[in-house]
């Protein structure tokens, strides 16, 4: 029996993070979708941010779909997504432009601006439960934050519940730590932001946050599976000249670096796959 796709129609930064690791525990096949959204073909489910913008035309070229609003308190949300956008101001030419013309279909702007963000949020909630009036069956609205986990979410996809506990992820937090890691050990924000990628003005605020209430560089990690983190941790094991070195000087298991580099590897190849069959598709269909 072939699945109905899930859409995720909340906005990042609402617990997608968390409906990712449990779509996955799922057996779900998880896409973030490119601004053509061709790739879904080939996948179970779709993350935000795009999923989130085209909810509509989604819904009409996959009819019967799923799809499922994520929503958290506003507040938090302004401090979650003015954070991560502080930490893309690196991001390559080409990814940017997308990205920007997302922030711009979501927000009405590239840049964070606060009162701007709070309305969007309240419009874009407004907006997909008017959509969805009246189709209980095609939309769930889940606060992980407050929710009790699996039995929401099972009951909407028909799943059965798995035995493990549902994945309330806050990998924000951890990233923020590896990164504070990175700073302590070169003691140079321009250096930490070489190796991570993360900007300067980022790394200034936590190293700002650093000073005022200190760090504890023995503070266990878990590192659970986040490309993120999975890039970081790659970048740091080629500056500091490998997994056992960089393990030593993060004060991290070395196991966890080493898996975290075999994720990153693993995903960029998935991706380079991923985009040669979309380029031989479009070739295909231009010889039409």
């Amino acid at each position: 029996m072939t699945r109905r796709k899930v859409f995720c129609a909340g906005l990042g930064k609402t617990g997608t993070t968390s409906l990712k690791e449990a779509l996955r525990m799922l057996d779900y096949r998880t896409i973030r979708l490119p601004l053509d959204w061709r790739g879904i073909t080939d996948f179970d489910a779709a993350l935000p941010g795009v999923s989130a913008a085209m909810y509509p035309e989604l819904d009409k070229a996959f009819p019967g779909s799923r799809f499922i609003l994520t929503v958290r308190d506003v507040d938090g949300w302004l401090k979650s997504i003015e954070r991560d956008m502080g930490r893309k101001q690196n991001v390559q030419r080409d990814r940017a432009d997308e990205r920007n013309r997302l922030l711009e279909i979501l927000y009405g702007s590239p840049v964070f601006d606060q009162e701007r963000f709070r309305q969007a949020f309240h419009d874009h909630q407004a907006r997909v439960r008017n959509y969805f009036a009246g189709r209980v069956d095609d939309l769930l609205v889940l606060d992980v934050t407050k929710s009790s986990g699996w039995d929401e979410l099972c009951s909407f996809l028909d799943e059965p519940v798995p035995d493990e506990p549902f994945p309330f992820v806050n990998k924000a937090s951890e990233l923020d730590e590896l990164l504070l890691r990175l700073l302590h050990v070169s003691n140079d924000i321009e250096t930490a932001s070489r190796i991570s990628k993360y900007s300067i003005a980022y790394l200034e605020k936590l190293a700002a946050k650093r000073d005022v209430e200190g760090y504890d560089m023995q503070r266990q990690l878990t590192l659970k599976d986040d490309r993120r983190i999975n890039k970081v941790l790659k970048r740091a094991g080629k500056y500091f000249g490998g997994p056992s070195k960089a393990a030593k000087l993060l004060n991290l298991p070395e196991t966890a670096i080493r898996e975290g580099i075999k994720r990153q590897k693993q995903h960029a190849r998935a991706k380079r796959s991923n985009r040669q069959a979309l380029m031989w598709l479009r070739s295909l269909i231009g010889r039409k």
